[in-house]
């Protein structure tokens, strides 16, 4: 069946084309008679916009081209469900790719959303991205907001939690807890999220009065199985300390895997803390200790940063850097 436009949808409502227009594209001051008569002639005839046609019109695009490094992690469920209702709130809708942690397969998505005519992108980049990867963004003026990670020298809006932060407040957690010996496992290195967790890390225990060497920094997947390999193979070697901080809460759930197969009791035997603050972390028993980054409101915030439609030459980008928060459960012993 042909589908009906908005020619038809003015002649069955008698107005005119531009009127009919003004009503279905919400511009323009027509009477709440009109606006009403025209919107009841539109759903009978099953009128659909065409939004490429308006976005040929009118220089502007309602979608919003959105790429994560992955969304295996249930941290990034809970940033792209509160970016894409934030996006459907104002109207707009939301176009989700999936890098895989491949930075040729980031740089066709980028391509591709360009070709698509989204209004700006929000892009979580992978391991090992630059400056120059968001040129095919950037030559055509598009916004780009960078979340959860960030691109060193790029000048792109951001938004993402203080790692130093995060990285002290769960290193000063053990350490108050008594231990003074600990284990970071996975993360990829010379990342801005794991170069920050480091030094928090590394600031904490100065300030304990102890050296560096008293965390071993593991990089490296941030999949459950990781830390569970990690965890065995160091137990193996009989180096395994009682305090381990996990990369995010999924791979948690193999360092608590690990301390089953060690017949360790975590939260008695063994000490585990991670970051993100997800739902799954009050799923494990006991229910894991975890920095609070706040992945809702990293997605709330990079929406509405993407919705200004800034662009790249309208002056510096927004940048915001959330604070984050210490969630205290009972994973943790006190030694």
């Amino acid at each position: 069946m042909k589908r009906k436009g908005i020619k038809e949808v003015a002649a069955a409502a008698g107005v005119s084309v531009a009127t009919a227009s003004h009503v279905l594209s919400g511009t323009g001051r027509p009477s709440a008679e009109t606006r009403k008569r025209v919107l009841g002639i539109a759903d009978e005839l099953g009128f659909i916009r065409d939004a490429s046609a308006a976005r040929l019109r009118t220089g502007k695009s309602n979608l919003v081209g959105v790429i994560l490094n992955n969304i295996v992690n249930p941290f990034f469920s809970e940033l792209v469900a509160s970016l894409e209702a934030t996006v459907y709130e104002s109207g707009g809708l939301t176009l989700l790719a999936t890098a895989q942690n491949d930075l040729v397969r980031q740089e066709q998505l980028l391509a591709s959303m360009v070709a698509q005519g989204v209004g700006s992108v929000i892009l979580s980049p992978v391991h090992g991205s630059t400056a120059d990867d968001l040129a095919p963004v950037l030559a055509h003026g598009l916004p780009l907001v960078v979340c959860v990670r960030d691109v060193v020298g790029s000048r792109v809006a951001f938004v993402g939690v203080d790692d130093e932060k995060s990285g002290y407040l769960a290193a000063e957690c053990l350490l108050a807890a008594g231990h003074r010996s600990m284990v970071f496992i996975g993360g990829y290195p010379h990342t801005t999220t794991w170069d920050g967790r480091c030094a928090g890390i590394r600031r904490a225990l100065a300030e304990g009065g102890l050296p560096e060497a008293a965390c071993r920094m593991m990089p490296g997947l941030m999949h459950p199985d990781f830390a569970e390999e990690k965890m065995l193979s160091l137990a193996s070697q009989g180096t395994l300390p009682n305090a381990v901080i996990c990369f995010n809460d999924d791979q948690a759930s193999g360092a608590y895997r690990a301390s089953r197969k060690l017949g360790m009791t975590v939260g008695r035997d063994i000490s585990i803390v991670a970051f993100d603050n997800i739902p799954q972390g009050r799923i494990l028993y006991p229910e894991l200790t975890t920095v609070d980054i706040q992945p809702a409101l990293i997605g709330r915030t990079s929406a509405e940063f993407a919705l200004r439609k800034a662009s790249p030459n309208d002056g510096p980008a927004p940048r915001r850097t959330l604070e984050p928060a210490l969630v205290r459960r009972a994973s943790v012993i006190s030694t």
